[in-house]
């Protein structure tokens, strides 16, 4: 069966009464499979899952791809959701001069980046919807929003400690080191903190932050060494 006729069979497959339609990219062996909401007027992604990396760091950015872009518009997903993903996870980043984009990230980006724009294209095509100008923004709530940055780190300080303490982590390992546009939070690690463990930490921590918080917080890895020592946890 032809990678085409394939994904065709998925897209037919993947419809269920709670009108999520299942649509599928592919390369080679590797498998994007993002499941629509079609009932959604910004086609919702429901779920989104991979199958078929064989190295390590194309499992990383497509893990971190399908966690990011959940609960996302479509088109809002394809437009950054490889762009979130690479900024997660920069030690899986080749080094750049300038801004880093999917193309110049490094292989497991590129690829992703494919995956998804196929899904996209797919969509497009099978629902016959035409070009759409990207307008979203998921806001946090108002309580929220109405802190300063400092007030906004005080009040996540204790869910950080929480998770910290129940992850065998030291406290003051692990800090914010800045807060911006209200959901984008650079979090920095002491020297103490494993290279190897920061991605399933920062991971972790953010459906932690999520889910305590009610906003949709965005973590990020520092990289440089945070020198303001008022914001270190």
């Amino acid at each position: 069966m032809s990678e085409a006729s394939t994904t065709q069979a998925s897209i037919d497959r993947g419809f269920g009464a709670n009108g999520v339609l299942t649509f599928e990219g592919a390369d080679g062996s590797v498998r994007l499979r993002v499941g629509i909401d079609v009932a959604s007027s910004r086609l919702t992604i429901h779920s989104a899952t991979h199958e078929g990396t064989a190295d390590k760091l194309t499992r990383r950015a497509l893990d971190r791809l399908c966690e990011i872009i959940v609960g996302r518009p479509l088109q809002e997903a394809a437009d950054h959701g490889v762009i979130y993903a690479a900024a997660a996870i920069p030690e899986d980043c080749a080094p750049v001069e300038g801004i880093r984009t999917p193309r110049n990230a490094g292989p497991a980006f590129v690829l992703a980046e494919k995956l998804l724009r196929q899904v996209h294209t797919l969509v497009r095509s099978h629902l016959n919807v035409g070009h759409r100008e990207n307008a979203w923004y998921l806001r946090p709530g108002q309580g929220w929003l109405a802190q300063d940055e400092a007030a906004q780190a005080n009040s996540i300080r204790p869910i950080i400690i929480g998770f910290l303490r129940a992850n065998a982590v030291d406290e003051d390992a692990v800090f914010v080191s800045r807060i911006e546009r209200g959901t984008r939070v650079t979090i920095g690690f002491s020297e103490r903190v494993s290279y190897k463990i920061k991605p399933g930490l920062l991971m972790a921590l953010e459906k932690v932050l999520r889910g305590e918080t009610g906003n949709p917080l965005e973590l990020f890895m520092d990289e440089m060494k945070d020198a303001n020592q008022i914001r270190r946890l």
